[in-house]
C-alpha cells in the first residue's frame, strides 16, 4: 500500500503546517505570558507606551536599589549601637568597681587589673565588622581602628612617664612624687596622648569622616561612628591611667588623685557615649522613614507598571487552552492527510 506523495498533497498539507507553526509560535507567547503576566513583547505590545513602561521600570529598580542601601544602613545602626550600648556597661563597670577599689587595701592591683581587661573589651568592641568592614574606622574601613595596647600605647605612656620624671612608674622612686606632680603628668604629658596627634599616631588608626547614606529625597544620614569620636579618647585615658598608676609605687596619696581624674574621666565617657547614641538614633530614625517613603512609593509604581505591561491571566489561560485544542486538531488533520491511500479511492 503506498502512501500518497504528490504535487497535490504537499499543497494540502502545507497551508496546515504553516498554521501549526503559527499556532506552535502563538501557544509558546500565550504560555510564557500566562506565566509571567506580563506581554511577552512589551514594546510592540505598548507601542508608543513603552517608553512610559521603561521610565516606570527604572524608578522601580532605583527604588529597589535604595532599599537594599537603607537595608544595610539599618543593619549598621543596629551594630554600631549595640557596640556603644557594650561600652556604656564597660563604663559603668569600671566606675563603679574604680570607686569601690579607691581606698580598699588591694585597690591597686584590682584597679590595675580591671583597666586591662577592660582597654582589651573596648578594642574589640570597637572592632566591630559588617561585610568585611571595621564599623568604628569611618572612611579608614578596611583597618582595624585601635592599636592593641602592648603595640605601642604602653609604651607611649611610661616613655613619657619616664622623660617627665626620670624614672619608670613601678621605680620605688615614684613613691616621692605627690598629688600635684601626677596631676601635672596627667594633664600635659600623659594628656596629650589622647588628643591630636598623639590619639591618631599612638591609639586610633581610624579616620574622623564616617560614611553618610544619600536618602532618596536627596538628604543624607549617618548612622556610623569613628574611634575618634570623643567618648573613646576619654575611655582610653581612664583605663590607661589605672593600667600604668596601679602598677605602679605611687603613694597613697598620689593614687587617689590619679584615680579621682579616672573617675571624672569616665563620667566624661559615658555623657559623651549618650550623646553618640543619640546621634545614631538620629540617623536611624531618617533611615526608617526613607524606608517607609519607599514601601509607600514601590506599590504605587508596582500597579502603574502591571497596568501597562500586565496581561489578563484568564485571559491568557484561555488563550493557552484554545491555542492548544487548535494545535491538537491540526495535529490530526495532518496525520489524517498523511496517511492518505490510493486504496482508499480505488
Amino acid at each position: 500500500m503506498g502512501i500518497v506523495d504528490s504535487i497535490p498533497t504537499r499543497l494540502l498539507l502545507q497551508p496546515l503546517r504553516l498554521a501549526t507553526a503559527e499556532s506552535q509560535k502563538r501557544l509558546a507567547q500565550a504560555q510564557a505570558e500566562s506565566a509571567s503576566g506580563r506581554h511577552e513583547d512589551v514594546g510592540l505590545a505598548l507601542g508608543a507606551l513603552t517608553g512610559a513602561a521603561i521610565s516606570l521600570r527604572v524608578q522601580l529598580a532605583g527604588l529597589d536599589q535604595s532599599a537594599a542601601s537603607l537595608g544595610l544602613a539599618s543593619a549598621r545602626g543596629e551594630s554600631v549601637q549595640a557596640s556603644l550600648s557594650s561600652l556604656n556597661k564597660l563604663t559603668e563597670q569600671f566606675r563603679s568597681t574604680l570607686t569601690g577599689a579607691r581606698n580598699s587595701e588591694n585597690g591597686r592591683a584590682l584597679s590595675a587589673a580591671l583597666a586591662r581587661t577592660s582597654l582589651d573589651s573596648m578594642r574589640d568592641t570597637l572592632s566591630v565588622t559588617q561585610n568585611g568592614q571595621y564599623l568604628f574606622s569611618g572612611l579608614a574601613s578596611n583597618t582595624p581602628p585601635l592599636a592593641d595596647y602592648d603595640a605601642g600605647p604602653r609604651q607611649a605612656i611610661a616613655s613619657a612617664f619616664q622623660a617627665q620624671f626620670g624614672f619608670a612608674p613601678d621605680d620605688p622612686a615614684a613613691a616621692s612624687l605627690s598629688a600635684t606632680d601626677i596631676g601635672g603628668f596627667l594633664d600635659g604629658a600623659f594628656a596629650a596622648l589622647f588628643t591630636s596627634p598623639g590619639w591618631t599616631s599612638t591609639w586610633s588608626a581610624a579616620a574622623d569622616e564616617t560614611p553618610k547614606l544619600r536618602l532618596p529625597s536627596g538628604g543624607a544620614v549617618d548612622v556610623s561612628s569613628s574611634a575618634n569620636a570623643p567618648f573613646a579618647p576619654l575611655m582610653a585615658q581612664a583605663f590607661s591611667m589605672m593600667e600604668v598608676l596601679g602598677r605602679g609605687k605611687l603613694n597613697a596619696t598620689a593614687f587617689i588623685a590619679a584615680t579621682d581624674r579616672a573617675l571624672v574621666l569616665i563620667s566624661q565617657a559615658q555623657a559623651r557615649l549618650g550623646e553618640e547614641q543619640s546621634r545614631i538614633g538620629i540617623g536611624q530614625s531618617g533611615v526608617k522613614a526613607a524606608q517607609a517613603e519607599i514601601d509607600g512609593k514601590k506599590p504605587r509604581l508596582t500597579a502603574a507598571v502591571n497596568a501597562l505591561e500586565g496581561v489578563d491571566p484568564y485571559e491568557a489561560a484561555t488563550r493557552v487552552n484554545v491555542l492548544m485544542t487548535q494545535l491538537e486538531s491540526s495535529y490530526a488533520l495532518t496525520g489524517r492527510i498523511s496517511r492518505m491511500s490510493l486504496l482508499s479511492y480505488i
